[in-house]
């Protein structure tokens, strides 16, 4: 568990919350709400992210899938499955590979990505309601930045 730091900085003063809690406590809120808009659609936070994925992407396989929603392949087996039997991909031989599964976003799938977008786009405008586009696209870019160094740390930097 991400801990606010509570001890005293060396000039006497309360040191600043680590970044990581704060990161940590604005996933935790954005998560909860996240959920209630995808339940109403009948769908959980990551399987929302992988129509967003597909959407933007169609014709991708459940393992290259499984890297876009930072699941484990058996686990975007799972989620493809069950989007599968809601309706809202299908998936298909791949014409090059036989072997290899295809998946496109069905009309239903796109319909409910389009209400859940609209939702988060509310959700979106609400929470960054107070930082304005500039602040908005440094926030973004510095998330990515951090994203980037996550991953070159997985690699044992």
């Amino acid at each position: 568990m991400v801990r606010a730091r509570s001890n005293e900085s060396e000039a006497g003063g309360p040191q600043p919350a680590r970044l990581t809690y704060l990161v940590t406590r604005l996933q935790w809120a954005l998560r909860g709400r996240l959920d209630e808009i995808t339940q109403q659609f009948d769908l959980t936070p990551k399987q929302y992210t992988a129509l967003s994925v597909l959407a933007n992407r169609s014709g991708m396989s459940a393992a290259t899938l499984a890297r876009f929603t930072n699941v484990t392949p058996q686990a975007s087996n799972e989620m493809v499955a069950v989007l599968e039997r809601k309706g809202f991909l299908q998936r298909s031989a791949d014409q090059n590979d036989a072997r290899r599964l295809e998946m496109k976003l069905t009309r239903a799938g796109r319909n409910a990505l389009v209400k859940c977008d609209e939702l988060v786009d509310r959700l979106e405008a609400e929470v960054f309601d107070l930082l304005d586009a500039t602040q908005q696209a440094s926030f973004r870019s510095m998330l990515h930045t951090c994203l980037q160094a996550t991953n070159r740390a997985g690699r044992g930097l």
